[in-house]
């Protein structure tokens, strides 16, 4: 697969983040004897920096949590095509920081020389940070190029349990090397674990295993390093919470931060008509990114998630917006969640099933302020993955989990699919309220073709071996 990332381009990308100087390509044909211990820190900076660079809100805007006013269109409709920039843009996000990840693993695995730093420990969390992006790209697009060594060789697309699998052996690679846990900017063991524990619930059915994920979860959970908040704005707002097992920590002017996209672009006119703050948390923003209604109409009663993630102001002339305020920072120095320790309860409710699973799923319910779920009455067998589905809609919204969940749930079987179609715009013909939980956009194909994106005609070109496409594209 031809990725428009060539080796030379890629170290001094790496290297320029942390102001490290070298004068060759890290390549092969470098000796491992010629970097210094600075230099493999370098190029693990470089890592970290190749993930928080993607563009980390696409999934919700694609689901039916974000709106794009002009630049996301075709994703925010389902209507991607092959000529898609915004896909384009991403694929190549992806596959240049999987580059970077495969770059430092090589190396490491070449080195003969002796260190003063853990090899072993930095190649581990490389390993862990490329898991995290083979999973948006086995998410998003299903079959994809494995790559594991740097190069710009033509690759044909391996099957997506291949994929999640490779996803699976980082992990458990992370959970044997990382580092151990020191803040949530870094991936450490307990990272790697609770990311597994992800994959072993939501992958396919080889990669899957439900009891492991069960297990590991509770592991997490029984970690006295994480807590869940005492309240919800405490993660975004007040920043104190203990909620973070690893996150992305942007900079400010990072490019995977995208606060002042989110933010309302009343908030200067809105404290001018109602008194300086009174719009907080956040100042006034471009407003490209609009929440939901139908997400605004899921929260439930007395769910401070609500007044922690969405916003809604009105002026005297009648123009309102309701945006997200998760991140509030304007200049994209917001930290991004890579897993947070509510993950883990509802984990462990999904993989235990009904009945048994409505406990864990109560108890962070508790501490967002709604009321429990009552076993045969307001939580069913039959209407169990619903609940499970509402709950991690709210609690991760603007996360970017809500696509791949849509994707999983529509292929559970009839039923998954029936609720997933039960969410998506208003059809011809349908009466306007007839359906309180349709989507302003998202717009499923009835056999869920659109789940995936396309592979583009630029990635086409670069490479052909990537063909076929997508079914429907």
């Amino acid at each position: 697969m031809r990725i428009p990332l060539m080796v030379a381009a890629l170290a001094a990308s790496l290297l320029a983040f942390n102001g490290c100087n070298l004068d060759y390509p890290p390549t092969a044909a470098v000796s491992d004897s010629s970097l210094t211990d600075a230099d493999y820190q370098a190029l693990l900076n470089g890592v970290y920096d190749g993930a928080q660079n993607y563009r980390l809100v696409m999934e919700d805007i694609a689901a039916d949590n974000l709106n794009s006013k002009s630049w996301y269109a075709d994703m925010d409709d389902n209507d991607p095509t092959t000529s898609s920039s915004n896909i384009n843009d991403l694929w190549q996000q992806l596959y240049g920081a999987v580059q970077r990840c495969n770059n430092l693993i090589n190396l490491v695995e070449k080195h003969t020389g002796t260190s003063t730093v853990n090899l072993t420990e930095i190649a581990a969390q490389a390993r862990i940070v490329r898991a995290w992006l083979y999973m948006r790209i086995a998410a998003n697009w299903g079959d994809a190029p494995l790559l594991t060594t740097v190069t710009d060789e033509p690759v044909s697309r391996a099957p997506e349990d291949s994929v999640w699998m490779l996803v699976k052996q980082d992990l458990e690679y992370g959970m044997a090397h990382a580092p151990a846990f020191s803040t949530a900017g870094y991936a450490s063991r307990v990272a790697a674990k609770a990311l597994l524990a992800r994959v072993l619930l939501i992958a396919p059915t080889p990669v899957q295993d439900k009891a492991r994920a069960r297990q590991l979860a509770e592991e997490v959970i029984a970690d006295g390093h994480f807590a869940l908040a005492e309240h919800y704005a405490d993660i975004w707002h007040a920043k104190t919470s203990k909620e973070m097992i690893l996150q992305w920590t942007n900079t400010t002017g990072d490019s995977g931060s995208y606060g002042w996209f989110l933010r309302s672009n009343i908030v200067d006119q809105y404290e001018k008509e109602n008194g300086a703050g009174s719009a907080a948390p956040g100042g006034n923003g471009r407003y490209e990114l609009p929440v939901d209604q139908a997400l605004i109409r899921a929260y439930e009663e007395g769910d401070e998630r609500k007044a922690a993630s969405v916003r809604h102001l009105k002026l005297k002339n009648g123009t309102e917006t309701y945006d997200c305020i998760k991140y509030p920072n304007t200049d994209k120095s917001d930290s991004y969640p890579v897993v947070r320790i509510a993950e883990m309860y509802l984990i462990v409710a999904e993989a235990a099933g009904y009945p048994e699973g409505v406990k864990r799923l109560n108890e962070l319910r508790a501490k967002r302020g709604v009321s429990a779920l009552q076993t045969g009455s307001t939580i069913t067998a039959a209407n169990f993955m619903a609940r499970i589905m509402h709950e991690r809609r709210v609690e991760f919204f603007a996360e970017g989990q809500r696509w791949y969940d849509l994707r999983r749930w529509f292929n559970s079987g009839p039923e998954g699919r029936q609720a997933v179609r039960a969410l998506c715009k208003y059809r011809t013909g349908e009466a306007a309220g007839s359906r309180p939980q349709a989507s302003d956009k998202l717009n499923i194909a009835e056999n869920g073709y659109n789940l995936l994106w396309p592979i583009t005609t630029e990635a086409i070109d670069n490479d052909r071996n990537l063909l076929p496409n997508n079914p429907g594209y």
